[in-house]
């Protein structure tokens, strides 16, 4: 007996998409996802060997080829760098995402009260900034800051305590402000092992940004699904 043409047809048809959609995956661009961050974004203190493993530069190596991450970092940024950050927008014109990693210059500048409070009102900016040159769904990322290590601090071991309860309590305002702007939120506090802490007591060194950067990856990779573009 002859068997009808189509079902053949419906195995064959089904086979080629896959082999069109696998194609497809294979060549497809990554997603560009913005790291706007300070000096711990930027590796600036990074010596070495260990520049290449800046968190930055781990996290799109570590990605499989999804993710092309854009170095935003400068060191010394606060929260308050709100015209640095209106003119990054303007400098990148395409994002399918966006990392904020600022705070720790905010815990060194600023102990009193203000500090919080003030933090996530500059970076609440930046995200109804950026949602409005992105796109209202652009899935962001705040990130709060990392750990410090109070017996190696240099000019500011006077404040050592109020430094380190300030990065807390900044990690705290943008785990609250990520939730409340439907942002994904990780807090590196207590990520980076004292050890890598030991030039001055802020700046990870490769082995920190390496535990940093087993953090971020699944938190950045969980962007991708969720991107605008």
């Amino acid at each position: 007996m002859k068997l009808p043409f189509s079902r053949f047809l419906a195995p064959l048809s089904l086979a080629v998409g896959l082999l069109f959609g696998a194609r497809l995956a294979e060549g497809a661009e990554p997603k560009v996802v913005i790291a706007y961050g300070d000096s711990i974004t930027h590796g600036g203190a990074l010596s070495g060997a260990d520049k290449a493993k800046l968190w930055v530069t781990l996290v799109e190596a570590q990605s499989g080829g999804k993710l092309k991450l854009i170095n935003e970092g400068k060191g010394g940024r606060p929260t308050k760098s709100l015209p640095e950050f209106e003119a990054m927008l303007t400098r990148q014109p395409k994002a399918d995402a966006l990392i904020i990693a600022l705070g720790a210059n905010d815990a060194r500048l600023d102990i009193k009260e203000t500090c919080v409070p003030n933090a996530v009102a500059n970076v609440t900016k930046m995200i109804e900034l950026a949602r409005e040159a992105y796109g209202a769904k652009l899935p962001i990322l705040l990130v709060g800051p990392t750990n410090i290590r109070k017996d190696a601090l240099g000019p500011s071991k006077p404040i050592a305590n109020e430094r380190e309860a300030k990065v807390k309590e900044l990690g705290e305002g943008f785990g609250k402000l990520a939730k409340e702007q439907g942002c994904a939120f990780v807090n590196l506090y207590g990520v980076v092992p004292d050890a890598s802490l030991a030039k001055d007591g802020v700046h990870p060194d490769g082995a920190g940004n390496e535990a940093m950067a087993k953090v971020l990856l699944p938190a950045v990779e969980g962007l991708v699904p969720q991107a605008a573009r």
